[in-house]
Protein backbone atom coordinates (compact mmCIF):
# COMPACT_ATOMS: atom_id res chain seq x y z
CA UNK A 1 0.00 0.00 0.00
CA UNK A 2 2.71 2.18 0.77
CA UNK A 3 4.54 1.65 -2.34
CA UNK A 4 1.79 2.29 -4.36
CA UNK A 5 1.10 5.63 -2.82
CA UNK A 6 4.69 6.54 -3.56
CA UNK A 7 4.08 5.50 -6.57
CA UNK A 8 1.61 7.99 -7.33
CA UNK A 9 3.07 10.90 -5.40
CA UNK A 10 6.25 10.11 -7.86
CA UNK A 11 3.93 10.43 -10.73
CA UNK A 12 1.99 13.66 -9.83
CA UNK A 13 4.91 15.44 -8.74
CA UNK A 14 6.57 14.73 -12.63
CA UNK A 15 3.24 16.03 -14.11
CA UNK A 16 3.68 18.64 -11.66
CA UNK A 17 7.14 19.47 -13.08
CA UNK A 18 6.07 18.98 -16.65
CA UNK A 19 2.86 21.30 -16.44
CA UNK A 20 4.83 24.00 -14.21
CA UNK A 21 7.74 24.00 -16.91
CA UNK A 22 5.25 24.69 -19.60
CA UNK A 23 3.07 27.50 -18.48
CA UNK A 24 5.67 29.38 -15.84
CA UNK A 25 9.24 29.11 -17.64
CA UNK A 26 8.39 28.40 -21.56
CA UNK A 27 5.39 30.61 -22.51
CA UNK A 28 6.57 32.95 -20.77
CA UNK A 29 10.44 32.89 -22.29
CA UNK A 30 8.00 32.53 -25.77
CA UNK A 31 6.21 35.41 -24.75
CA UNK A 32 9.11 37.38 -23.64
CA UNK A 33 10.86 37.17 -26.66
CA UNK A 34 8.07 37.57 -28.77
CA UNK A 35 7.78 41.20 -26.95
CA UNK A 36 11.59 41.93 -27.87
CA UNK A 37 11.31 41.40 -31.02
CA UNK A 38 8.68 43.50 -31.05
CA UNK A 39 10.62 46.43 -29.76
CA UNK A 40 13.49 46.09 -31.68
CA UNK A 41 11.16 46.62 -34.73
CA UNK A 42 10.03 49.84 -32.81
CA UNK A 43 13.23 50.63 -32.24
CA UNK A 44 14.67 50.14 -35.73
CA UNK A 45 11.67 52.42 -36.87
CA UNK A 46 12.94 55.16 -34.68
CA UNK A 47 16.54 54.68 -35.71
CA UNK A 48 18.32 57.54 -37.49
CA UNK A 49 21.04 55.78 -38.87
CA UNK A 50 23.31 52.78 -39.72
CA UNK A 51 26.53 51.97 -37.64
CA UNK A 52 29.34 51.40 -40.39
CA UNK A 53 32.38 49.32 -40.63
CA UNK A 54 35.50 50.84 -39.67
CA UNK A 55 37.57 50.61 -42.70
CA UNK A 56 39.71 53.81 -41.69
CA UNK A 57 42.43 52.77 -39.39
CA UNK A 58 45.65 52.63 -41.16
CA UNK A 59 46.12 48.42 -40.23
CA UNK A 60 43.00 48.08 -42.25
CA UNK A 61 41.70 49.86 -45.17
CA UNK A 62 41.55 53.34 -46.18
CA UNK A 63 40.33 55.91 -47.95
CA UNK A 64 36.84 56.18 -48.07
CA UNK A 65 35.84 53.33 -50.20
CA UNK A 66 32.61 52.40 -48.34
CA UNK A 67 32.07 54.41 -45.15
CA UNK A 68 29.89 57.42 -46.41
CA UNK A 69 26.23 57.58 -47.27
CA UNK A 70 24.92 54.56 -45.59
CA UNK A 71 22.01 56.36 -43.21
CA UNK A 72 18.53 55.94 -43.50
CA UNK A 73 16.49 57.90 -41.68
CA UNK A 74 14.15 55.28 -40.56
CA UNK A 75 13.90 51.60 -41.31
CA UNK A 76 12.42 51.27 -44.31
CA UNK A 77 10.36 47.88 -45.46
CA UNK A 78 12.08 45.58 -48.76
CA UNK A 79 10.32 46.68 -51.56
CA UNK A 80 11.05 50.50 -50.99
CA UNK A 81 14.74 49.74 -49.89
CA UNK A 82 14.76 47.50 -53.58
CA UNK A 83 13.16 50.18 -55.31
CA UNK A 84 15.78 53.15 -53.95
CA UNK A 85 18.26 52.19 -56.79
CA UNK A 86 18.81 50.75 -60.34
CA UNK A 87 19.04 47.30 -60.02
CA UNK A 88 20.83 43.71 -62.31
CA UNK A 89 18.37 41.31 -61.97
CA UNK A 90 19.45 37.69 -61.01
CA UNK A 91 17.58 34.87 -62.73
CA UNK A 92 18.83 31.02 -62.12
CA UNK A 93 16.66 28.18 -61.03
CA UNK A 94 18.07 28.08 -57.85
CA UNK A 95 18.05 32.12 -56.88
CA UNK A 96 16.11 35.00 -57.74
CA UNK A 97 16.91 39.25 -56.65
CA UNK A 98 19.25 41.55 -57.71
CA UNK A 99 22.23 43.50 -57.45
CA UNK A 100 22.34 47.44 -56.72
CA UNK A 101 24.35 49.96 -58.87
CA UNK A 102 24.21 52.21 -56.14
CA UNK A 103 26.81 50.91 -54.38
CA UNK A 104 27.39 48.10 -56.41
CA UNK A 105 26.20 45.20 -53.61
CA UNK A 106 24.83 41.82 -53.74
CA UNK A 107 21.43 42.85 -51.35
CA UNK A 108 18.78 41.00 -52.75
CA UNK A 109 18.84 37.52 -52.88
CA UNK A 110 15.88 35.12 -52.19
CA UNK A 111 15.73 31.44 -52.52
CA UNK A 112 13.47 29.72 -55.02
CA UNK A 113 13.77 26.08 -53.72
CA UNK A 114 13.09 27.07 -49.90
CA UNK A 115 10.12 28.23 -48.11
CA UNK A 116 9.98 29.48 -44.83
CA UNK A 117 7.28 27.22 -43.50
CA UNK A 118 4.76 24.78 -44.99
CA UNK A 119 1.83 27.17 -45.91
CA UNK A 120 0.46 26.99 -49.61
CA UNK A 121 1.47 30.58 -49.68
CA UNK A 122 4.47 30.92 -47.99
CA UNK A 123 7.21 33.17 -49.48
CA UNK A 124 10.42 32.10 -50.51
CA UNK A 125 13.70 32.02 -47.99
CA UNK A 126 14.69 36.03 -48.33
CA UNK A 127 18.50 35.30 -47.47
CA UNK A 128 20.24 39.27 -48.25
CA UNK A 129 18.11 42.34 -47.51
CA UNK A 130 19.19 46.24 -48.55
CA UNK A 131 20.41 48.46 -46.37
CA UNK A 132 17.83 50.22 -44.64
CA UNK A 133 15.76 47.93 -44.16
CA UNK A 134 14.99 46.14 -40.25
CA UNK A 135 16.88 42.75 -41.22
CA UNK A 136 19.65 44.32 -43.40
CA UNK A 137 22.08 41.79 -44.59
CA UNK A 138 24.24 42.73 -47.62
CA UNK A 139 27.89 41.59 -49.41
CA UNK A 140 30.12 44.21 -50.47
CA UNK A 141 33.37 43.58 -53.01
CA UNK A 142 35.32 47.03 -53.35
CA UNK A 143 39.00 49.05 -53.06
CA UNK A 144 40.89 50.45 -50.33
CA UNK A 145 42.22 53.47 -52.00
CA UNK A 146 45.15 55.25 -50.53
CA UNK A 147 45.71 58.58 -52.74
CA UNK A 148 42.78 59.07 -54.79
CA UNK A 149 38.67 58.43 -54.34
CA UNK A 150 37.47 55.23 -54.73
CA UNK A 151 33.96 53.83 -55.48
CA UNK A 152 31.56 54.53 -51.67
CA UNK A 153 28.23 53.50 -50.98
CA UNK A 154 26.48 56.34 -53.10
CA UNK A 155 28.52 55.65 -56.06
CA UNK A 156 26.08 54.14 -58.99
CA UNK A 157 27.72 52.18 -61.40
CA UNK A 158 26.51 51.53 -65.02
CA UNK A 159 26.27 47.80 -65.78
CA UNK A 160 26.76 45.93 -69.11
CA UNK A 161 23.67 43.90 -69.15
CA UNK A 162 20.60 44.15 -67.39
CA UNK A 163 20.07 40.96 -66.13
CA UNK A 164 22.54 38.46 -64.46
CA UNK A 165 21.82 34.75 -65.28
CA UNK A 166 23.24 31.49 -64.24
CA UNK A 167 26.24 30.57 -66.14
CA UNK A 168 26.64 34.24 -67.12
CA UNK A 169 28.64 37.22 -66.02
CA UNK A 170 27.54 40.89 -65.97
CA UNK A 171 30.35 43.61 -65.68
CA UNK A 172 29.83 46.85 -63.58
CA UNK A 173 32.18 50.05 -64.30
CA UNK A 174 32.39 52.98 -62.48
CA UNK A 175 34.69 55.91 -62.97
CA UNK A 176 36.17 58.51 -60.23
CA UNK A 177 36.27 61.27 -62.43
CA UNK A 178 39.84 62.00 -61.31
CA UNK A 179 41.82 59.40 -63.41
CA UNK A 180 40.60 55.86 -61.69
CA UNK A 181 38.63 53.44 -63.36
CA UNK A 182 36.56 50.48 -61.22
CA UNK A 183 35.11 47.22 -63.39
CA UNK A 184 33.91 44.64 -61.24
CA UNK A 185 32.64 41.43 -63.45
CA UNK A 186 30.07 39.17 -61.20
CA UNK A 187 29.34 35.51 -62.67
CA UNK A 188 26.99 32.91 -61.30
CA UNK A 189 27.19 29.27 -61.41
CA UNK A 190 24.03 27.02 -61.36
CA UNK A 191 24.14 26.87 -58.16
CA UNK A 192 24.98 29.70 -55.29
CA UNK A 193 28.61 30.35 -56.01
CA UNK A 194 29.07 34.18 -57.11
CA UNK A 195 32.57 35.14 -58.84
CA UNK A 196 34.14 38.39 -58.41
CA UNK A 197 36.45 39.43 -60.45
CA UNK A 198 37.31 43.58 -59.36
CA UNK A 199 40.13 45.34 -61.57
CA UNK A 200 41.29 48.90 -61.08
CA UNK A 201 42.70 50.75 -63.87
CA UNK A 202 44.98 54.00 -62.68
CA UNK A 203 45.44 56.76 -65.44
CA UNK A 204 46.36 59.52 -63.30
CA UNK A 205 49.86 60.69 -63.46
CA UNK A 206 50.90 59.34 -59.61
CA UNK A 207 51.15 56.41 -58.42
CA UNK A 208 48.74 54.90 -55.53
CA UNK A 209 47.91 51.83 -53.46
CA UNK A 210 45.22 49.55 -53.38
CA UNK A 211 43.68 46.80 -51.29
CA UNK A 212 40.95 44.82 -52.74
CA UNK A 213 38.19 43.37 -49.81
CA UNK A 214 34.90 41.95 -49.32
CA UNK A 215 32.76 42.19 -46.24
CA UNK A 216 29.20 40.84 -45.15
CA UNK A 217 27.22 43.14 -43.13
CA UNK A 218 24.43 41.52 -40.82
CA UNK A 219 22.37 44.25 -38.78
CA UNK A 220 20.53 42.17 -35.84
CA UNK A 221 20.48 38.28 -35.15
CA UNK A 222 18.18 36.03 -36.87
CA UNK A 223 14.95 35.20 -35.13
CA UNK A 224 14.89 31.48 -34.06
CA UNK A 225 18.38 30.63 -33.07
CA UNK A 226 19.07 27.05 -32.01
CA UNK A 227 21.27 27.39 -28.82
CA UNK A 228 23.72 24.98 -27.77
CA UNK A 229 22.75 22.86 -30.44
CA UNK A 230 24.19 23.84 -33.36
CA UNK A 231 26.33 27.01 -34.16
CA UNK A 232 24.89 29.97 -35.68
CA UNK A 233 26.82 33.01 -36.75
CA UNK A 234 30.26 34.34 -38.01
CA UNK A 235 33.44 31.95 -38.43
CA UNK A 236 36.00 31.43 -40.92
CA UNK A 237 38.11 28.92 -42.41
CA UNK A 238 41.52 30.03 -42.22
CA UNK A 239 45.30 28.18 -41.62
CA UNK A 240 44.22 26.73 -37.82
CA UNK A 241 41.03 25.29 -39.72
CA UNK A 242 37.46 25.98 -38.70
CA UNK A 243 36.85 28.64 -35.85
CA UNK A 244 32.94 29.68 -34.63
CA UNK A 245 32.52 32.89 -32.84
CA UNK A 246 28.91 33.44 -31.71
CA UNK A 247 26.67 36.14 -30.99
CA UNK A 248 26.88 36.29 -27.87
CA UNK A 249 30.74 36.38 -28.13
CA UNK A 250 31.38 39.20 -30.04
CA UNK A 251 29.05 40.91 -27.78
CA UNK A 252 31.51 40.68 -25.23
CA UNK A 253 34.35 42.31 -27.32
CA UNK A 254 34.76 46.01 -26.42
CA UNK A 255 33.83 49.07 -28.82
CA UNK A 256 36.76 49.08 -30.71
CA UNK A 257 37.50 45.50 -30.74
CA UNK A 258 37.70 42.70 -33.84
CA UNK A 259 38.71 39.53 -33.94
CA UNK A 260 41.56 39.48 -35.91
CA UNK A 261 43.72 36.67 -38.04
CA UNK A 262 45.94 36.17 -41.11
CA UNK A 263 46.10 33.02 -43.95
CA UNK A 264 48.16 31.80 -45.76
CA UNK A 265 47.14 28.68 -47.24
CA UNK A 266 43.20 29.82 -48.80
CA UNK A 267 40.21 29.14 -46.65
CA UNK A 268 36.90 31.40 -46.09
CA UNK A 269 35.15 33.78 -44.03
CA UNK A 270 31.74 34.16 -43.53
CA UNK A 271 27.92 33.75 -41.47
CA UNK A 272 26.45 30.94 -40.87
CA UNK A 273 22.52 29.88 -40.20
CA UNK A 274 21.44 26.88 -38.98
CA UNK A 275 20.48 26.30 -43.31
CA UNK A 276 21.87 28.99 -45.04
CA UNK A 277 25.50 30.61 -45.58
CA UNK A 278 27.19 33.32 -46.63
CA UNK A 279 31.01 33.03 -47.11
CA UNK A 280 33.82 35.61 -48.61
CA UNK A 281 36.02 33.39 -50.84
CA UNK A 282 39.03 35.28 -51.07
CA UNK A 283 41.60 34.38 -53.87
CA UNK A 284 42.99 30.63 -52.58
CA UNK A 285 46.58 31.60 -53.70
CA UNK A 286 46.88 35.03 -51.97
CA UNK A 287 47.73 35.96 -48.86
CA UNK A 288 44.67 37.76 -46.73
CA UNK A 289 43.86 39.05 -43.60
CA UNK A 290 39.81 38.13 -41.97
CA UNK A 291 38.09 40.15 -39.00
CA UNK A 292 34.81 39.09 -37.24
CA UNK A 293 33.00 41.91 -35.02
CA UNK A 294 30.45 43.72 -33.77
CA UNK A 295 29.68 47.13 -33.28
CA UNK A 296 26.36 49.25 -32.32
CA UNK A 297 23.97 47.98 -29.14
CA UNK A 298 20.31 46.98 -29.31
CA UNK A 299 18.43 48.30 -32.45
CA UNK A 300 21.48 49.57 -33.88
CA UNK A 301 23.64 45.50 -33.35
CA UNK A 302 25.74 45.06 -36.52
CA UNK A 303 27.96 41.85 -37.27
CA UNK A 304 30.44 42.36 -39.86
CA UNK A 305 32.88 39.25 -41.63
CA UNK A 306 35.40 41.00 -43.47
CA UNK A 307 38.75 40.01 -45.52
CA UNK A 308 40.83 42.14 -46.90
CA UNK A 309 44.42 41.62 -49.42
CA UNK A 310 47.52 43.06 -48.77
CA UNK A 311 48.32 47.20 -49.77
CA UNK A 312 49.59 46.95 -53.30
CA UNK A 313 51.46 49.70 -55.41
CA UNK A 314 49.57 51.07 -58.38
CA UNK A 315 51.54 52.82 -60.99
CA UNK A 316 50.28 55.15 -63.49
CA UNK A 317 48.98 54.27 -66.43
CA UNK A 318 48.76 50.53 -64.89
CA UNK A 319 45.51 48.02 -64.04
CA UNK A 320 45.58 46.13 -61.00
CA UNK A 321 43.01 42.37 -61.09
CA UNK A 322 42.14 40.73 -58.49
CA UNK A 323 39.49 37.72 -57.68
CA UNK A 324 37.20 36.36 -55.13
CA UNK A 325 34.09 34.50 -54.65
CA UNK A 326 30.90 34.52 -53.13
CA UNK A 327 28.79 31.49 -51.62
CA UNK A 328 25.66 32.69 -50.41
CA UNK A 329 22.66 29.68 -50.32
CA UNK A 330 21.49 26.68 -48.59
CA UNK A 331 24.42 24.13 -46.94
CA UNK A 332 22.99 21.11 -49.45
CA UNK A 333 25.60 18.69 -48.15
CA UNK A 334 26.71 17.31 -51.80
CA UNK A 335 27.34 21.27 -52.61
CA UNK A 336 29.56 21.86 -50.26
CA UNK A 337 31.53 19.07 -50.66
CA UNK A 338 31.84 19.58 -54.04
CA UNK A 339 32.96 23.06 -53.40
CA UNK A 340 35.34 21.74 -51.15
CA UNK A 341 36.67 18.81 -53.30
CA UNK A 342 36.88 20.09 -57.22
CA UNK A 343 36.88 24.09 -56.48
CA UNK A 344 39.62 24.37 -53.85
CA UNK A 345 37.48 25.90 -50.90
CA UNK A 346 38.93 24.68 -47.95
CA UNK A 347 36.67 23.54 -45.36
CA UNK A 348 33.22 24.88 -46.60
CA UNK A 349 31.91 21.32 -46.05
CA UNK A 350 32.41 22.16 -42.47
CA UNK A 351 30.43 25.15 -42.40
CA UNK A 352 27.36 22.28 -41.65
CA UNK A 353 27.47 21.93 -37.97
CA UNK A 354 28.19 18.08 -38.18
CA UNK A 355 29.55 18.41 -34.10
CA UNK A 356 32.36 16.77 -32.54
CA UNK A 357 31.26 12.93 -33.44
CA UNK A 358 30.82 14.03 -37.14
CA UNK A 359 32.98 10.70 -37.39
CA UNK A 360 29.59 8.91 -36.76
CA UNK A 361 27.33 11.84 -38.05
CA UNK A 362 28.60 11.93 -41.45
CA UNK A 363 28.51 8.33 -42.73
CA UNK A 364 25.11 7.93 -41.14
CA UNK A 365 24.09 10.97 -43.18
CA UNK A 366 25.41 9.82 -46.32
CA UNK A 367 23.95 6.31 -45.80
CA UNK A 368 20.82 8.09 -45.56
CA UNK A 369 21.52 9.84 -48.58
CA UNK A 370 21.81 6.68 -50.54
CA UNK A 371 18.78 4.95 -48.78
CA UNK A 372 16.80 7.84 -49.98
CA UNK A 373 17.82 8.06 -53.63
CA UNK A 374 16.98 4.64 -53.41
CA UNK A 375 13.26 4.65 -51.78
CA UNK A 376 12.74 8.10 -52.52
CA UNK A 377 11.68 8.73 -49.28
CA UNK A 378 13.20 10.01 -46.25
CA UNK A 379 10.92 8.63 -44.00
CA UNK A 380 10.91 5.46 -45.75
CA UNK A 381 15.25 5.62 -45.94
CA UNK A 382 14.75 6.19 -41.83
CA UNK A 383 13.32 2.70 -41.46
CA UNK A 384 15.60 1.16 -43.76
CA UNK A 385 18.53 2.64 -41.80
CA UNK A 386 16.94 1.08 -38.48
CA UNK A 387 16.45 -1.59 -40.08
CA UNK A 388 20.32 -1.90 -40.71
CA UNK A 389 21.41 -0.95 -37.43
CA UNK A 390 19.53 -3.29 -36.10
CA UNK A 391 21.28 -6.59 -38.59
CA UNK A 392 24.47 -4.77 -37.30
CA UNK A 393 24.27 -4.83 -34.22
CA UNK A 394 22.12 -8.46 -34.24
CA UNK A 395 25.16 -10.30 -32.61
CA UNK A 396 25.44 -8.07 -29.85
CA UNK A 397 21.72 -7.44 -29.34
CA UNK A 398 20.87 -11.40 -29.94
CA UNK A 399 23.52 -11.56 -26.92
CA UNK A 400 21.89 -9.57 -24.51
CA UNK A 401 18.35 -10.70 -25.33
CA UNK A 402 19.28 -14.35 -24.24
CA UNK A 403 20.55 -12.90 -21.08
CA UNK A 404 17.69 -11.55 -20.84
CA UNK A 405 15.44 -14.45 -21.26
CA UNK A 406 17.67 -16.40 -18.96
CA UNK A 407 17.42 -14.06 -16.59
CA UNK A 408 13.21 -14.31 -16.64
CA UNK A 409 14.20 -17.99 -16.38
CA UNK A 410 15.93 -17.44 -13.24
CA UNK A 411 13.60 -15.40 -11.53
CA UNK A 412 11.91 -18.55 -9.89
CA UNK A 413 15.18 -19.04 -8.00
CA UNK A 414 15.97 -15.35 -6.89
CA UNK A 415 12.84 -15.12 -5.29
CA UNK A 416 13.62 -18.31 -3.67
CA UNK A 417 17.06 -17.17 -2.72
CA UNK A 418 15.31 -13.89 -1.10
CA UNK A 419 13.43 -15.73 0.84
CA UNK A 420 16.25 -17.63 1.79
CA UNK A 421 18.51 -15.08 2.93
CA UNK A 422 16.36 -12.66 4.51
CA UNK A 423 17.35 -9.37 5.65
CA UNK A 424 21.23 -9.84 4.90
CA UNK A 425 21.88 -7.77 2.01
CA UNK A 426 25.14 -9.02 2.08
CA UNK A 427 24.31 -12.79 1.96
CA UNK A 428 22.02 -12.43 -1.02
CA UNK A 429 24.11 -10.29 -3.20
CA UNK A 430 26.87 -12.96 -2.76
CA UNK A 431 24.36 -16.28 -3.16
CA UNK A 432 22.89 -14.32 -6.38
CA UNK A 433 26.52 -13.66 -8.03
CA UNK A 434 27.17 -17.32 -7.52
CA UNK A 435 23.84 -18.18 -9.15
CA UNK A 436 24.87 -16.34 -12.06
CA UNK A 437 28.31 -17.53 -12.09
CA UNK A 438 26.47 -20.88 -11.92
CA UNK A 439 24.23 -20.08 -14.31
CA UNK A 440 26.32 -18.43 -16.79
CA UNK A 441 24.39 -15.62 -17.00
CA UNK A 442 25.78 -11.97 -16.84
CA UNK A 443 23.17 -9.20 -16.15
CA UNK A 444 24.92 -6.20 -17.72
CA UNK A 445 24.90 -7.88 -21.28
CA UNK A 446 21.07 -7.58 -21.58
CA UNK A 447 21.67 -3.46 -21.42
CA UNK A 448 24.32 -4.11 -24.42
CA UNK A 449 21.32 -3.40 -26.95
CA UNK A 450 19.97 -0.17 -25.82
CA UNK A 451 23.54 1.51 -25.06
CA UNK A 452 24.69 0.98 -28.45
CA UNK A 453 21.69 2.71 -29.54
CA UNK A 454 22.61 5.73 -28.15
CA UNK A 455 25.26 6.82 -30.19
CA UNK A 456 22.95 6.62 -33.56
CA UNK A 457 20.25 8.00 -31.64
CA UNK A 458 22.21 10.93 -30.92
CA UNK A 459 24.01 11.14 -34.43
CA UNK A 460 20.81 10.86 -36.19
CA UNK A 461 19.28 13.80 -34.05
CA UNK A 462 22.53 15.81 -35.28
CA UNK A 463 21.85 14.88 -38.96
CA UNK A 464 17.90 15.54 -38.69
CA UNK A 465 18.91 19.01 -37.08
CA UNK A 466 21.65 20.21 -38.69
CA UNK A 467 20.98 19.37 -42.96
CA UNK A 468 18.57 21.18 -45.10
CA UNK A 469 17.98 17.69 -47.13
CA UNK A 470 15.45 17.12 -43.98
CA UNK A 471 14.00 20.11 -43.64
CA UNK A 472 10.21 20.01 -45.06
CA UNK A 473 10.68 16.40 -45.81
CA UNK A 474 7.75 14.61 -45.90
CA UNK A 475 6.57 11.20 -45.01
CA UNK A 476 2.96 9.96 -45.02
CA UNK A 477 -0.41 11.05 -43.86
CA UNK A 478 0.22 14.17 -41.43
CA UNK A 479 3.70 14.25 -41.25
CA UNK A 480 4.71 16.60 -43.59
CA UNK A 481 8.35 17.39 -41.95
CA UNK A 482 10.26 14.82 -40.61
CA UNK A 483 12.67 17.79 -39.18
CA UNK A 484 10.04 18.96 -37.08
CA UNK A 485 8.02 17.54 -33.95
CA UNK A 486 4.67 15.74 -34.90
CA UNK A 487 2.07 17.89 -35.43
CA UNK A 488 -0.72 15.35 -34.82
CA UNK A 489 -1.34 16.57 -31.60
CA UNK A 490 -3.47 14.38 -29.19
CA UNK A 491 -3.64 17.42 -26.22
CA UNK A 492 -5.84 19.16 -28.69
CA UNK A 493 -7.86 16.78 -30.20
CA UNK A 494 -5.93 16.56 -33.71
CA UNK A 495 -6.77 20.29 -33.76
CA UNK A 496 -10.38 20.58 -32.62
CA UNK A 497 -9.78 22.29 -29.84
CA UNK A 498 -8.49 25.99 -31.02
CA UNK A 499 -5.47 25.88 -29.02
CA UNK A 500 -1.85 25.20 -29.81
CA UNK A 501 -0.39 23.23 -26.81
CA UNK A 502 3.54 24.48 -26.60
CA UNK A 503 6.60 22.44 -24.57
CA UNK A 504 5.36 19.40 -23.05
CA UNK A 505 2.00 19.71 -23.89
CA UNK A 506 2.66 19.72 -27.12
CA UNK A 507 2.15 15.67 -27.55
CA UNK A 508 1.78 14.12 -30.47
CA UNK A 509 0.39 10.77 -31.20
CA UNK A 510 3.74 9.41 -32.62
CA UNK A 511 5.41 9.65 -29.11
CA UNK A 512 2.58 7.91 -27.33
CA UNK A 513 3.05 5.07 -29.72
CA UNK A 514 6.82 4.94 -29.03
CA UNK A 515 5.93 4.83 -25.58
CA UNK A 516 3.93 2.11 -26.36
CA UNK A 517 6.28 0.38 -28.01
CA UNK A 518 8.86 0.89 -25.54
CA UNK A 519 6.67 -0.19 -22.53
CA UNK A 520 5.41 -3.60 -24.75
CA UNK A 521 9.58 -4.15 -25.07
CA UNK A 522 9.59 -3.75 -21.11
CA UNK A 523 7.16 -6.05 -20.54
CA UNK A 524 8.97 -8.48 -22.49
CA UNK A 525 12.14 -7.96 -20.51
CA UNK A 526 12.66 -9.64 -16.73
CA UNK A 527 10.96 -7.78 -13.75
CA UNK A 528 12.67 -6.64 -10.65
CA UNK A 529 12.24 -8.39 -7.22
CA UNK A 530 11.13 -4.82 -5.54
CA UNK A 531 7.52 -4.11 -6.98
CA UNK A 532 8.24 -0.41 -6.45
CA UNK A 533 11.55 -0.52 -8.53
CA UNK A 534 8.72 -2.45 -11.35
CA UNK A 535 6.34 -0.12 -10.97
CA UNK A 536 9.57 3.50 -11.73
CA UNK A 537 10.56 1.50 -14.76
CA UNK A 538 7.21 0.87 -16.50
CA UNK A 539 6.51 4.60 -15.65
CA UNK A 540 10.17 5.64 -17.63
CA UNK A 541 8.15 4.73 -21.10
CA UNK A 542 6.11 8.45 -19.95
CA UNK A 543 8.74 10.23 -19.11
CA UNK A 544 10.47 9.08 -22.81
CA UNK A 545 7.24 9.64 -24.22
CA UNK A 546 7.33 13.18 -23.22
CA UNK A 547 10.70 13.77 -23.88
CA UNK A 548 10.70 12.62 -27.46
CA UNK A 549 7.38 14.53 -28.34
CA UNK A 550 10.25 17.53 -28.48
CA UNK A 551 12.18 15.87 -30.71
CA UNK A 552 11.73 15.81 -34.60
CA UNK A 553 9.36 13.14 -36.01
CA UNK A 554 11.63 11.29 -38.07
CA UNK A 555 13.94 10.67 -34.76
CA UNK A 556 10.74 9.63 -32.90
CA UNK A 557 10.22 7.20 -36.07
CA UNK A 558 13.71 6.02 -35.92
CA UNK A 559 12.90 5.18 -32.07
CA UNK A 560 9.67 3.32 -32.35
CA UNK A 561 10.57 1.20 -35.32
CA UNK A 562 13.68 -0.24 -33.56
CA UNK A 563 11.40 -0.75 -30.77
CA UNK A 564 9.30 -2.57 -33.02
CA UNK A 565 12.27 -4.81 -34.32
CA UNK A 566 13.45 -5.55 -30.91
CA UNK A 567 10.28 -6.90 -30.06
CA UNK A 568 9.94 -8.81 -33.05
CA UNK A 569 13.71 -10.03 -32.20
CA UNK A 570 12.87 -11.02 -28.86
CA UNK A 571 9.56 -12.93 -29.34
CA UNK A 572 11.41 -14.96 -31.88
CA UNK A 573 14.16 -15.91 -29.55
CA UNK A 574 11.77 -16.23 -26.76
CA UNK A 575 9.67 -18.87 -29.43
CA UNK A 576 13.17 -20.71 -29.54
CA UNK A 577 13.96 -21.48 -26.06
CA UNK A 578 10.51 -22.71 -25.94
CA UNK A 579 10.37 -19.69 -22.95
CA UNK A 580 7.02 -17.60 -24.37
CA UNK A 581 5.22 -16.24 -20.74
CA UNK A 582 2.41 -14.27 -21.25
CA UNK A 583 2.68 -10.11 -20.60
CA UNK A 584 2.66 -9.76 -17.20
CA UNK A 585 0.59 -6.87 -16.11
CA UNK A 586 2.04 -4.03 -13.86
CA UNK A 587 1.03 -4.82 -10.15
Amino acid sequence: MQDNRNFMIAIALTMAILLGYTYFYDAPLQQEAEQTRQEQRIAEAEQKGEELPDFGSAENISGGASNQGQGMSIAINRDDALYNSPRISIVSKHLKGSIALKGGRIDDLTLSDYKETLDEDSKDVALLNPSGTDQAYFVDFNWGINGAKGPDADSVWTADNSVLEAGGEVTLTWDNGEGLLFNRTIGLDQDYMFSITQKVTNRMDVPIKVAQYGRIVRKGRPGGMSLYILHEGPMWSLDEGIEEFTYSNLEDLGRAEKNTAKSTDGGWVGITDKYWLVALIPDSKKDFSAEIYRRGDGANETFYANYFHNWTALLAGDSYEEKSRLFAGAKRVSLLDHYTETQDVKLLNYAIDWGMFDFLTKPIFYLLEFLYKFSGNFGVAILLLTAIVKLALFPIANKGYKSMNKMKILQPKMKALKEKCGDDKAKLQKATMELYKKEKVNPVTGCLPIFLQFPIFFALYKVLYVTIDMRHAPFFGWIKDLSAPDTMLVTNLFGLIPWEPTGFLALGILPIFMGFTMWLQMQMNPSSGDPLQRKIMLFMPIIFTFMLSQFSVGLVIYWTFSNILGILQQWVLMRRQEQVPAIEKAD
